[in-house]
């Protein structure tokens, strides 16, 4: 009777060892697809905003052109009238509010800090830089957002 019993507690310890073996695995494999579900967020929330202040950045510049010089050739740019065109065109065509937030839901899905807004007149370049900041699972621990840094730059050459 008492080998009986230890040859059954040894059949269930190979059973168990194969049902956490197996549950380690699925662990895993859930934690593999959510991390890299999460980097594919983060890089196409990347890529949208880039996008959104790449669009503004060009449309500031062509707003701000000086049109009497294009004629002889001579490019010159107002920056200061480009800069402001920038803000006007990141608050309302982007969707953020004044903050510079993207408010998606009811919740905050990234918010925009500016390091730089620098401009030149001729050749005509407005270049912005500053970092993004948004929620990701990766920081579920710290409670800080993640940061994510842009630097956009738009010019404008005449090609003829």
């Amino acid at each position: 009777m008492k080998r009986s019993l230890i040859k059954n507690i040894f059949k269930r310890k190979k059973v168990a060892d194969g049902t956490i073996f197996t549950m380690i695995i699925v662990f895993f494999i859930i934690m593999f697809s959510v991390t890299i579900g999460e980097y594919y967020r983060i890089h196409i929330l990347q890529e949208e905003i880039e996008y959104q202040l790449q669009r503004s950045v060009n449309c500031a510049v062509e707003y701000a052109m000086g049109d009497a010089y294009r004629q002889d050739k001579i490019i010159n740019l107002d920056v200061t009238e480009a800069k402001r065109q920038f803000l006007i065109y990141i608050l309302n065509d982007t969707g953020l509010d004044t903050s510079y937030r993207k408010i998606k839901n009811g919740k905050t899905e990234y918010r925009l800090h500016f390091t730089a807004i620098n401009g030149s007149s001729n050749p005509a370049i407005l270049s912005v830089t500053g970092y993004a900041e948004a929620y990701s699972w990766f920081t579920f621990l710290s409670g800080k957002m993640i940061k994510i840094p842009f630097t956009i730059s738009s010019t404008n050459f005449r090609l003829d």
